[in-house]
């Protein structure tokens, strides 16, 4: 019901001041077909079930290969009030920002890890027009007043990234007010905000977050650096619903537990600085406090990351790069969680980390958009090559494991967010892919993608936590799209 209302407020608005006020009209609206050889990453044909640690993929259909469509829109009216102030918005048709060609699921995120997405701050799609974004921009002297459901972004998108990409699925949002103040080279922006805690609380829970971020941009000494700080508490310890799995011998059974009060900060570090046309930038998101129940007791988090991007412009044509990370994973030590996620906006690969491929076989509970960085380290070597109409990329990509299980402990599943015993240890290669994409611009509004990916699959997915493993196999994917931003 609020987001009809929001809906037809947001509508009722633009009509009732087209003939009065100046409407800036942008948007996105983009096309993909993929198809993903061997998504599963083993020669297996058939499912061996949820055993307790197995990394194994659901099969879908019969087959290791899947095929989809899917689309993107965003419709984003700017409405003028006066020099005073501006109403903003972002309209789409569903979860994601988008759906699927030919099929109506809008799954919201993936309910197993929400209470883990501490970061994190999505609009709940479903097949009706959904209002994302609905805010007001009042200017003043002294500070710009942003209220409502606002995007935000800092530093390299890493956690809070405001998804203003072309294929960005995904926007961390605020409800609420920040108040931007300008200081010459420095900005303050400290916010209040009510946000939902997604579905791993009862409907009505709402979590108090808020902060502020301070940050300095000169372009004279090309040099940015910020801090962001922000908080998030819920106070109702009955707050519950939130549904974990364990394991009991060989099986995976699923229990809802009370999440309880939790109380969880992020201390966010950005750096970026020039010297001529080489570029360096880093991100350091820290997380601290308490999670709830999530492990059946009050549970500490400790998560973190570290994020470096590096870029030389080597000529007017030829860009090289190097991008390193390490996102922590999680021990399965009860009594605290130290798994950091990435926003899924933050990608580094064509294939690896990208996509949740549960949600290929079972699109009733996963979303296969709702995929995070996490539990790696990893390191990428790239390289684009630029016309004036075509953009040809290449990228090397390793990656390992940050935690993986160890034979005789407690150990965490990150694949389906679960503590088990691991009988074996498990290796931490994920593999090595090889990347190529190209871009061409039919004009300033149309771009034509293609995309391909192969992976060297690693053993870390062989793992199924019996003294027979499973035999990992090569995975690929092609993908042609074309966008339109108006």
């Amino acid at each position: 019901m609020f987001k009809n209302s929001l809906v037809i407020v947001s509508l009722l608005l633009i009509c009732s001041t087209s003939f009065a006020l100046p409407i800036d009209w942008h948007g996105v609206l983009g096309f993909d077909t993929t198809m993903i050889d061997s998504y599963r990453r083993i020669e297996s044909q058939t499912f061996a079930g949820n055993t307790a640690g197995t990394q194994e993929i659901e099969l879908g259909n019969g087959t290791n290969n899947a095929n989809f469509q899917s689309y993107i829109f965003r419709l984003q009216p700017n409405i003028v009030i006066n020099d005073s102030a501006t109403v903003k918005a972002e309209l789409s048709s569903g979860y994601a920002r988008g759906g699927f060609v030919g099929d109506n699921s809008t799954l919201s995120q993936q309910s197993g890890v929400a209470n883990q997405l501490y970061p994190l701050n999505f609009s709940q799609g479903n097949d009706e027009l959904v209002v994302n974004q609905l805010y007001a921009e009042l200017y003043s002297d002294t500070a710009t007043y942003v209220i409502g459901r606002q995007p935000q972004h800092f530093g390299l998108g890493a956690v809070v990234d405001s998804g203003e990409d072309t294929w960005d699925r995904f926007s961390y949002l605020r409800d609420g007010i920040t108040v931007k103040i300008k200081l010459g080279n420095f900005k303050l922006e400290p916010f209040w905000t009510r946000v939902s805690r997604g579905s791993s609380l009862t409907k009505g829970t709402r979590v108090k977050d808020y902060g502020a971020s301070l940050s300095y941009d000169s372009v004279e000494r090309d040099l940015s650096f910020g801090i962001l700080y922000s908080k998030k508490q819920t106070t109702n310890a009955s707050a519950g619903g939130y549904t974990t799995t364990v394991d009991s011998g060989n099986s995976v059974t699923s229990q809802v537990t009370s999440l309880g009060p939790t109380d969880v900060k992020m201390t966010d570090l950005y750096l970026r600085k020039s010297f001529g046309d080489f570029t360096i930038a880093a991100e350091v998101p820290i997380l601290s406090g308490e999670i709830g129940n999530v492990f059946g007791s009050a549970t500490s988090y400790k998560g973190q990351a570290i994020i470096i991007e590096a870029d030389y412009d080597f000529s007017n044509s030829w860009d090289l790069g190097v991008n390193f990370g390490k996102v922590n994973g999680d021990d399965g030590a009860d009594n605290s969680f130290d798994a950091m996620y990435l926003n899924p906006n933050y990608q580094v690969a064509n294939l690896l980390f990208r996509y949740n491929l549960r949600g290929i076989a079972d699109n009733a509970n996963y979303n296969v958009f709702d995929s995070y960085i996490n539990n790696a380290t990893y390191l990428k070597l790239h390289a684009k090559y630029s016309t004036e109409k075509w953009r040809w990329n290449m990228g090397l990509i390793y990656a390992k494991a940050d935690e993986v299980a160890i034979a005789g402990t407690r150990s965490y599943n990150h694949l389906r967010n679960e503590t088990f015993t691991a009988n074996f240890d498990q290796s931490d290669d994920l593999g090595i892919e090889i990347d190529s994409s190209f871009e061409y611009l039919w004009n300033a509004e149309i771009t034509v993608e293609g995309q391909v990916g192969y992976l060297l699959a690693g053993d870390y997915f062989a793992f199924n936590n019996t003294a027979t493993e499973n035999v990992v196999n090569d995975s690929y994917i092609l993908q042609l799209r074309t966008s339109i931003r108006f």
